[in-house]
């Protein structure tokens, strides 16, 4: 990935910031955003020094958000080669619960967002000569979520469908469009989970355990790369074959 500029949206905690690490690792320069300055100073922080990496602070439920943020890394690093659209929100409220409120502020992060950032940095990514995309769903967008919200498993199913239809429009350009579904994994915020309800999920898991964040990162280093050079429009489950399509 070296000379190669990749913006992580998501990118200050969690797989997000994993993946970014991970990118870094392999000689990208790396643009990642958060929600918080606080998160996003600790997470340039925990990065490193130097500009092979910068912060950006961007709220994605905004409509204007994300040209923005798209605006400002090409300001910043005169580039976007490689983006990765792991910004999004999760919801658990009930059918009988839902409200239009709810429905949208899940689906303006992780359906709306990542098609629009995805659309601008195609633009960016054309006059390079390509580029790669890779959005992140969910086991929940594959076999409709077990437990939460029907926003949420529609939105995440909805990221697989947009990956196959961008996959379609911009390979033309040389820019390539993937997705990872994952499961459970290992983060702060699963962490925090009732240690009942993670004994029931991995009851549901063939591996009984949650995943590793290194175990989500190595797949997306190898979608970016050069590796995956003829591979477009495929979505890889990493889910301890908890759903198996």
């Amino acid at each position: 990935m070296q000379g190669k500029v990749a913006l992580v949206t998501g990118g200050s905690r969690g797989i997000g910031a994993g993946i970014a690490r991970a990118f870094l690792d392999e000689g990208a320069t790396v643009a990642f955003s958060g929600t918080s300055s606080a998160t996003v100073a600790k997470a340039s922080a925990a990065l490193g020094s130097g500009g092979s990496q910068h912060g950006f602070l961007a709220d994605l439920s905004k409509p204007d958000a994300g040209p923005q943020l798209v605006d400002a890394v090409l300001e910043h690093f005169g580039r976007i080669d490689i983006l990765v659209n792991n910004a999004g929100v999760v919801s658990r409220v009930g059918e009988w619960e839902l409200t239009p409120e709810e429905w949208d502020r899940v689906h303006d992060v992780n359906l709306r967002a990542s098609f629009f950032v995805a659309r601008d940095c195609a633009v960016a990514m054309k006059r390079n000569g390509g580029g790669s995309i890779l959005n992140v769903s969910s086991i929940a967008g594959q076999h409709g979520g077990i437990a939460g919200s029907p926003a949420y498993a529609s939105s995440k199913a909805a990221v697989i469908g947009l990956t196959r239809s961008l996959a379609r429009r911009f390979a033309p350009h040389g820019i390539r469009v993937n997705c990872i579904a994952p499961a459970d994994i290992e983060t702060d915020i699963t962490a925090t989970w009732p240690q009942e309800l993670r004994d029931r999920l991995n009851l549901l898991t063939p591996l009984n355990r949650f995943g590793t964040i290194s175990e989500v990162t190595g797949a997306a280093v190898f979608f970016a790369s050069d590796e995956a050079s003829f591979i477009t429009g495929q979505t890889l489950s990493i889910n301890g074959g908890a759903y198996m399509s």
